[in-house]
C-alpha cells in the first residue's frame, strides 16, 4: 500500500512541477502540433488511475458505496483539472488554455475508465 500512495505523490508532485514552473525552467519536448495536450493528457490520466488505486486500497466499501466514492473523486480529479490551467495563468510563461482544461478533463476520464476496467477484470495493475 505505502508503494501506491508514494507513486501517487510522486506523480502528482511531478505534475506541480510542471504544470507551475516558468516557461523557462521546462525542458524543451520535440515540438508537433499538439504535443502540449498530449502531456497533459498523459499527466491526467496518470494522476486519475493513480489516487484510484490509492483509494481503493484506503477504504473499506462496498459496491454501492464504491460507485458514489469514485464519482466523488471524479468530481475532484476534474476540479483540479481545471483549477491547474487557471492557476497557470499566474506562472510567468505560462498560458491559460481551454484546449488545455478539455485535454485535463479527458485525460481524468480515460485514467478513471482504465482503473475501472482493470479493477472489474482482477488486474494485478490496480
Amino acid at each position: 500500500m505505502r508503494e501506491k500512495v508514494t507513486l501517487a505523490l510522486l506523480w502528482s508532485f511531478g505534475m506541480a512541477y510542471a504544470l507551475f514552473s516558468p516557461a523557462s525552467n521546462v525542458p524543451d519536448i520535440p515540438k508537433f502540433y499538439g504535443s502540449d495536450k498530449v502531456i497533459h493528457f498523459g499527466m491526467f490520466v496518470g494522476m486519475a488511475f493513480l489516487w484510484n488505486r490509492v483509494v481503493r486500497h484506503n477504504v473499506n466499501i462496498n459496491r454501492k458505496n464504491s460507485t458514489k466514492l469514485f464519482t466523488n473523486y471524479l468530481v475532484l480529479w476534474i476540479f483540479i483539472a481545471i483549477l491547474t490551467e487557471y492557476l497557470q495563468r499566474l506562472v510567468p510563461g505560462r498560458s491559460f488554455d481551454y484546449f488545455d482544461i478539455i485535454t485535463n478533463i479527458v485525460g481524468v476520464i480515460i485514467g478513471a475508465g482504465i482503473f475501472i476496467y482493470l479493477n472489474k477484470r482482477g488486474s494485478v495493475l490496480v
